[in-house]
């Protein structure tokens, strides 16, 4: 598989990170997750987590505007590291990728696992950003589809089949994984793949 899916952004920006940021970003992060156990995601203030990670507010601010946008690079750095993941699966089997992704969800969401406060916050998009991440998969093949005539673009096909593959696997998540992870995967292929044959 490519490492396309993996952000070049984050590559270079992560190479630039001397030791203290990095130690810097770690102790912030720790400090959100140690919150988040015990405080509601909305009622978490930057000021909490600067007491816990015993830094001043003027170092939270070089590395993070707010408490969203700390939420959001933690999800990127979920979705980043499910992409090296997937970089290593052998095989180039779309229904393989999707499946390798919900055991990834699956494995990493527990109670007590950090990855967990990533997924259902009111202004989390994790699994839109997970969806999205899947269906750059199928970018080639909808190449295809993309008809003038019917006012359908590549664009507007990609957003309809992310929301709804976003939609079947927070299901899956909230129902407590009561499918495989291969027969959802099947389901979100299926049900796109019948998509695009009706376009």
């Amino acid at each position: 598989m490519s490492d396309k899916y993996v952000s070049k952004q984050q590559i270079s920006a992560t190479k630039k990170e001397d030791g203290r940021v990095r130690y810097t970003k770690m102790r912030i992060r720790s400090a959100f997750f140690e919150l988040l156990k015990k405080t509601e995601y909305e009622k978490i203030a930057v000021t909490s987590i600067c007491d816990i990670a015993e830094i001043n507010r003027a170092t939270f601010y070089k590395h993070y505007l707010d408490v969203p946008d700390l939420v959001d690079k933690l999800q990127d750095d979920a979705v980043n590291e499910l992409c090296s993941r997937l970089n290593q699966v052998e095989g180039d089997s779309l229904e393989g990728s999707v499946a390798e992704t919900l055991k990834y969800i699956r494995g990493n969401i527990t109670d007590s696992s950090p990855v967990n406060g990533l997924i259902f916050p009111k202004s989390s998009g994790f699994i839109s950003k997970i969806a999205n991440m899947i269906y750059e998969l199928f970018s080639d093949s909808l190449m295809q589809y993309e008809k003038e005539d019917s006012g359908i673009t590549k664009d507007i096909l990609f957003s309809y089949i992310s929301a709804g593959s976003a939609g079947i696997i927070e299901y899956w998540c909230r129902s407590g994984y009561k499918e495989s992870e291969e027969d959802i995967a099947r389901s979100i292929i299926n049900l796109a793949s019948c998509t695009l044959k009706n376009i």
